[in-house]
């Protein structure tokens, strides 16, 4: 079988740094091709260059048996390649329907756009994804796994031959990342090819034939999926043997309350309490519209209740913003780091530095003393940078996510909330970022991990609750602690065996 795409001896250099060398790699019609490496390793870089959205310093690209050369993202799409991006790349002001035909609107013969029309084809497209939401709905009023299949319904929509899926994933709940599996399936049959990236390992053995990997933008291997284990495709992305994490049962007072909920409720939190020990870690589990982002925005003064109270170290507190919750000791890491953990444009010593400012709002601006512990915490977290100056936007997934922790480490946080804290990050950094939330429970620190990622909740949470549209199902602890129990707890279908 000819290749629908080859990518030839591919190399690319930014300020004088190599970041692809010689890069091969080929999928054919209706393959899945896995493309695999830390963050940092090219995978975006050799896919920016695929699309046009870079232009390669050397090598050669063919698609469908034409070459592409000073090509762009146009017409890319024109000739059948499409991408869905890991950061989602919508316009929120505008509907469901808009976004899936932003500029390629059908028309009616005087020119002008035909509504009907592409409601109709958005809604049948939509409808195909198992997506119930009227695409005439505003972006910005959806939750965030319904703009993927938004995503992902644009890209349907060409009609292209390859789609790049950018951790596709990431923000989807067990039961849309299987109807995604299934549309993947289908477009299999009908020839379309995949380009599958993805840090879940477990997804790559599952739907693709084959997986390429690469490590610091050179190609390591290419194999078919049925030949390599996890465990191995983990070990040629870092070029080490990795050894699993082993979760830390709690060993601490058991009556030393760090925080305590009681009774909290509102238009869709119903009724919850619970209760966290200094120096244990914590998991908060449930399918995507369960509460757990509700409730963690309401500890940290984002979201105002009808009813209920909250305890820090045994004392009432009512925590009105976000401001008050850091000078009490609570950090919160978003689970979208690049638009609400991060300002993107600014440097990492702003960054690390944010929180530290306001919970000094009465100290004068010390210069020095920023630089410090700007260095001190890219020093201390390992993260790979080029110094304190160095936009926070060029950075990878990983190291960004260290600089978020990194704003909590420095203004101390008793209390550390940490939704989706490894979302689209490579093996090796979610390791390290594993063993930096088990130092700060050893310090004594009280650590909350709200994750869709069930095997990340089991690797380092010795108590999980799990929630169900607004209220808790149930709280499992030790060998209480499986798959299948949090999905019956998540689902409300029974109670956990």
């Amino acid at each position: 079988m000819s290749s629908l795409l080859e990518m030839k001896n591919i190399t690319k250099s930014f300020h004088g740094v190599r970041v692809l060398q010689g890069v091969n790699f080929a999928v054919n019609p209706g393959e899945v091709v896995a493309l695999c490496g830390e963050n940092g390793a090219g995978k975006s870089t050799l896919m920016k260059i695929l699309m046009g959205i870079y232009s390669k310093d050397s090598g050669e690209i063919t698609f469908d048996g034409v070459t592409l050369d000073g090509h762009n993202p146009l017409k890319s799409l024109e000739q059948g390649i499409s991408m869905i991006h890991q950061e989602l790349n919508l316009v929120e002001s505008l509907t469901i329907a808009q976004n899936i035909f932003l500029g390629r609107e059908p028309r009616k013969p005087g020119g002008l756009i035909d509504f009907q029309r592409m409601h109709t084809l958005s809604q049948d497209i939509m409808t195909n994804l198992n997506e119930r939401t009227p695409v005439g709905t505003k972006v910005e009023d959806i939750k965030l796994a319904q703009k993927q299949v938004v995503e992902i319904a644009k890209a349907v929509s060409t009609n292209c031959k390859l789609i790049i899926m950018d951790e596709p994933t990431a923000v989807l709940t067990d039961r849309e990342t299987d109807m995604l599996f299934e549309l993947i399936h289908k477009l299999k049959t009908q020839g379309v090819a995949i380009i599958y990236i993805s840090h879940r390992l477990g997804e790559i053995k599952e739907i693709c034939d084959k997986v390429t990997i690469l490590r610091d933008g050179a190609l390591v291997a290419t194999k078919n999926v049925s030949e390599v284990t996890e465990h191995q495709i983990a070990n040629l992305m870092v070029g080490r043997e990795l050894e699993d994490s082993v979760i830390e049962p709690f060993s601490g007072d058991e009556d030393d309350i760090a925080l305590e909920v009681r009774n909290v409720s509102d238009d869709f939190l119903k009724d919850v309490s619970f209760k966290i020990r200094r120096g244990e870690v914590i998991g908060f589990s449930g399918l995507v519209g369960a509460g757990r982002t509700e409730l963690m925005e309401y500890i940290f003064g984002l979201r105002t209740v009808k009813q209920g109270t909250m305890l820090l170290n045994g004392k009432e507190v009512s925590i009105k913003n976000p401001a008050e919750a850091i000078r009490n000791g609570i950090g919160f890491a978003t689970e979208d780091r690049k638009r609400t953990g991060l300002v993107l444009i600014r440097s990492i010593s702003e960054n690390i530095n944010y929180c530290y400012l306001i919970s000094k709002v009465k100290a004068f601006l010390n210069s020095k003393k920023i630089a410090e512990n700007a260095k001190a915490m890219i020093k201390r977290l390992n993260v790979v940078c080029t110094g304190p100056k160095q936009l926070v936007q060029d950075l990878s997934g990983g190291n960004q996510q260290k600089v978020i922790l990194s704003k909590w480490l420095l203004v101390n946080s008793e209390i550390l909330i940490l939704d989706e804290p490894t979302r689209g990050i490579d093996v090796g950094a979610r390791g390290e970022i594993y063993e930096i939330i088990h130092d700060l429970a050893r310090r004594g620190k009280s650590i909350i991990i709200v994750s869709s990622d069930l095997p990340e909740i089991l690797k380092t949470c010795p108590r999980v609750i799990v929630m169900y549209e607004g209220r808790i199902t149930g709280e499992l602890v030790g060998e209480e602690c499986t798959e299948s129990n949090i999905m019956a707890l998540a689902s409300n279908l029974q109670e956990a065996k």
